[in-house]
């Protein structure tokens, strides 16, 4: 692993552990805004029909999938820093929610806006919050090669098998009260998506990954993100995209 983080702008990168990571950056987090493994194993890109769509870039096992995901080290560290208000926001929410307090908030991410094809995927994802919030649902297609967004412009392939679009990550910032200038921490970073959303948003990054190829990936779009210099327009959070965009 390396032993040194990569800094690229106002993004942090460490490849590693988070958990073991975890002391040394708590105190410099305001927010984790992440898409953990959820521990279900699934074999990620077939659709449970055996096929890989040609839109996945990988169809790799992802670490840590292999054992259920245990949400406690992030919730404590909600817990330590009530005064500071820190927001924990964690997509999977419904394969770990026995393991959830009481309380906080669901987040629904509506990916098939009613004409999704007739897949075994998902319509939705959902996502435990720490926070109340009166916005609980977000419209964004992401199904199969056809998916909306700026990201994602040519439509056709994932860095990631579990990856999220970069105005959905946006749109959790948002909704977590990340304020500009603020640092939101990604544990289990992946393709990068959050700090994508975080740099091209005014946001400061944390983000950690234990694959080497994911965080090679992560590098680069962070990268390309900050050579592009765009800024979020805050006030956009609240504009859904048009399904099937």
């Amino acid at each position: 692993m390396r032993s040194s983080p990569v800094i690229i702008g106002n993004a942090t990168l460490y490849l590693g552990d988070c958990l073991a990571l975890l002391p040394a950056i708590r105190n410099q987090v305001d927010a984790v805004i992440s898409d953990p493994p959820y521990g279900i194993g699934y074999a990620h890109g077939t659709g449970g029909r055996g096929q890989i769509p040609a839109h996945y870039v990988n169809t790799k096992p992802i670490r840590g999938d292999d054992t259920p995901f245990d949400p406690a080290p992030w919730l404590e560290l909600a817990a330590k820093n009530r005064h500071d208000g820190k927001s924990i926001l964690l997509w999977g929410a419904d394969h770990f929610k026995e393991r959830l307090p009481p309380g906080g908030q669901l987040l629904c991410w509506d990916k098939s806006c009613g004409q999704g094809s007739a897949d075994s995927f998902a319509d939705a994802e959902y996502a435990w919050m720490n926070r109340r919030n009166s916005r609980c649902i977000y419209r964004h297609f992401w199904k199969g090669a056809c998916r909306s967004g700026m990201d994602n412009s040519n439509a056709s392939r994932r860095a990631h098998p579990s990856q999220k679009p970069v105005e959905l990550m946006r749109w959790c910032l948002e909704t977590a009260r990340v304020g500009i200038g603020k640092t939101a921490l990604d544990p289990y970073m992946g393709s990068g998506s959050t700090g994508v959303a975080c740099v091209t948003s005014g946001r400061k990054f944390i983000g950690v990954e234990i694959d080497p190829e994911y965080f090679e990936i992560a590098c680069r779009r962070l990268e390309e993100a900050q050579r592009q210099t765009l800024l979020f327009d805050g006030d956009s959070a609240g504009d859904e995209p048009i399904c099937g965009s």
